[in-house]
């Protein structure tokens, strides 16, 4: 009966009802919209430097990690081939991928620029080479080559490239290859800096023998980076260490998730201010309806019937705003979702493997998120102004109209 009462209550005044309701709407929007969009931001930055930087496990010697701002290609895992093939076997394991980096200098002609080189099997699920070329094709015997780099070097597919850098074994060594593919990653760090060769080029110009420098190790789920991590310690070469990206990356996934209980704060304190809307309307019905709260109170409504009656109309008002909101937010996620958000000129000078393009995340659980604070915080605001009611006698009520 007080959810009737309060209903009819809200409908009496349509215009102010729906104004007020409006204010919710957008806040429910935004802050369903930025649910998606921010922790679609936190999940492809996660993504991105698992994917391109630390894997879920990483496989690498003890002195490399000491070393690793100057990728020692000395430092070499004997035997990966054997160690990648127990990997495998686990249940938990997405795949394995072997990776070399190197720094080098690539000439062409008279120019020469540093470039950092990726040696990798070139049916590499990460990087997905073949999805980005943009001229030329993928082949074993050649180089691709970020667009950015390729034009600081004036190269273009099928002219030559002299790659001279220090190998394993202390000395230096150079080849020369072909350009066969110029490739954009999406991401401005990757694109104007790096060039991918094949695992056998990469090892013979390094003159690595029988190993490689880095084993990635990508799981079905993130959570399964420390089973993994435990399992592979058992059999690793001394000196050898398996590190999670937790450990790797460490510093960045704390800042992420406080960030992620700091933005449910803000996304609460958003909907909270809409709702000094409901609390301005609220007060309003109060003194409008005096002398009928008056009456009902002298015919036997109690206090506490009248205070869950004005809570009951807050929360009617947040419910028709906030779950259209939290819908219209939701819905503009899976555009957004669909067609991508080019965000190059925001990755423009980043180090940090950042894609150009995000596709913001759609979940049915934002909405809900958003529509129960859109519901419960003016509800709870409601309550400010459906105190005044007990404030007064009902005779007091009747003589102050």
């Amino acid at each position: 009966m007080l959810f009737k009462f309060a209903f009819r209550n809200v409908m009496r005044n349509k215009k102010r009802s729906f104004l007020t309701a409006l204010s919710i709407f957008f806040a429910a929007l935004i802050v369903c919209f930025a649910q998606g969009w921010v922790f679609g931001l936190f999940e492809m930055l996660t993504s991105g430097m698992i994917n391109y930087q630390s894997g879920n496990v990483r496989i690498i010697t003890e002195e490399y990690k000491n070393r690793e701002k100057f990728l020692p290609v000395d430092e070499i895992i004997n035997n990966s081939d054997e160690i990648i093939m127990r990997i495998e076997r686990y249940s938990e394991v997405k795949y394995v991928e072997e990776r070399i980096r190197f720094g080098i200098m690539l000439g062409k002609d008279e120019t020469t620029v540093f470039g950092l080189g990726i040696g990798i099997d070139f049916d590499n699920k990460t990087f997905n080479l073949k999805q980005k070329v943009i001229k030329g094709n993928i082949q074993n015997n050649g180089i691709a080559i970020g667009k950015d780099l390729a034009q600081k070097l004036g190269v273009d597919v099928g002219e030559e490239l002299l790659l001279a850098t220090k190998t394993s074994e202390g000395g230096l060594n150079g080849i020369k290859l072909p350009v066969t593919a110029i490739i954009t990653t999406g991401m401005k760090a990757f694109d104007k800096k790096v060039f991918f060769i094949s695992l056998e080029n990469a090892k013979k110009l390094l003159k690595i023998r029988n190993g490689t420098t880095e084993i990635y190790i990508y799981t079905k789920q993130h959570e399964d980076s420390e089973i993994v991590q435990e399992r592979i310690k058992e059999f690793l070469p001394e000196g050898t260490i398996a590190l999670t990206y937790k450990e790797q990356l460490g510093g960045l996934i704390e800042f992420i998730e406080i960030e992620k209980k700091i933005i449910y704060f803000i996304f609460a304190i958003i909907i909270f201010l809409a709702s000094f809307v409901v609390i301005n309307t609220m007060i309003k019905a109060v003194f409008e309806r005096l002398r009928e709260i008056g009456t009902l109170k002298a015919i036997g409504m109690t206090d506490r019937d009248m205070f869950i009656n004005f809570t009951i109309e807050g929360s009617i008002i947040g419910a028709f705003g906030g779950v259209l909101g939290s819908l219209a937010g939701l819905l503009i996620l899976i555009y957004l979702n669909n067609k991508g958000v080019d965000v190059s000129a925001a990755a423009e000078g980043s180090d940090i493997p950042f894609e150009s393009i995000i596709y913001p995340p759609y979940n049915f659980s934002f909405f809900v998120v958003t529509a129960i604070f859109s519901i419960i915080i003016p509800a709870l605001s409601s309550m400010i102004p459906a105190k005044l009611t007990k404030k007064f006698t009902p005779s007091e009520m009747l003589r102050k109209i």
